[in-house]
């Protein structure tokens, strides 16, 4: 994260810890010269922590730390976001690589098989293009990559209910 997104960071952490000695001052220019070299630490010890998976790490850290975290408890909670989402996507791949193999051995129609995925999946294979994007026409390769790279950006672009997973699991927040 960049200095300025840390800074992002930092104005959700004191509404989060209003008590906490760290924010108190007696101005906010007291408290901005005050958190300064705090918050170039933080981002330079999370310079390989997008803001993205930063914003939902604090929202992680607001719900499992009753004290404003460390570097190291904010990075366990990175990693935990990238970790879940990781486990969603792939979790979502082969949902759908298994229903269109059994959809493709029991002579079901393509659409039928999209149809009967979870919504999220089904709106992951119409952002890529299609049943085409994900099932090319020789039907012996899915495109995994492109799956995956989809499936982050419409994460990544919509965080409604994130951390948040397949409509019958929820990444733990």
């Amino acid at each position: 994260m960049t200095r300025a997104e840390m800074t992002e960071i930092f104005a959700v952490l004191m509404l989060a810890y209003p008590n906490a000695e760290m924010f108190k001052a007696p101005n906010r220019q007291a408290l901005m010269d005050k958190l300064a070299p705090t918050i170039t630490l933080w981002a330079t010890c999370l310079a390989d922590v997008d803001f993205w998976t930063g914003q939902q790490a604090a929202v992680r850290v607001c719900n499992a730390c009753k004290f404003p975290p460390t570097i190291a408890e904010f990075r366990e909670q990175a990693e935990a976001v990238t970790r879940d989402m990781r486990a969603e996507i792939d979790s979502a791949y082969l949902t759908a690589r298994s229903a269109f193999r059994l959809g493709k051995a029991t002579g079901d129609d393509l659409e039928e098989t999209v149809a009967q995925l979870p919504t999220r999946t089904r709106k992951v294979i119409a952002a890529m293009g299609g049943i085409d994007a994900f099932l090319p026409p020789d039907g012996k390769m899915f495109n995994m990559s492109g799956f995956e790279r989809t499936y982050e950006q419409l994460l990544r672009k919509n965080p409604v209910g994130l951390p948040g997973g397949s409509e019958s699991k929820r990444l733990k927040g």
